[in-house]
């Protein structure tokens, strides 16, 4: 007798816990840090309404920054070699 109101007081419990909810604060805020980004990165919200998008570069600022970019692609610099560590150097222990 007493192993049966243990089982359905387990059973009780059990049922109880299924109803709770998990995660309540995690659904709640889910995407929040990728909003938080995306607005981070909006320096000026309305720069698609600017009349005049060009205004704060000189046209002599401008050309070389273009002609530096295109020169980027044409010629990139070569990476440097970071697996040289000890190749070619003796310990000085050799005998």
């Amino acid at each position: 007798m007493k192993y049966i109101y243990i089982f359905g007081l387990l059973i009780v419990t059990n049922s109880l816990v299924a109803c709770v909810q998990t995660m309540p604060r995690y659904e709640a805020e889910f995407g929040e840090t990728i909003r938080n980004t995306m607005n981070a990165q909006v320096i000026n919200p309305d720069a698609g309404n600017n009349p005049d998008p060009v205004t704060g570069i000189d046209g002599r600022a401008a050309r070389d920054a273009v002609n530096n970019y295109q020169k980027s692609f044409a010629k990139p610099e070569p990476a440097p070699n970071v697996f040289n560590l000890g190749v070619g150097a003796s310990s000085g222990n050799s005998q």
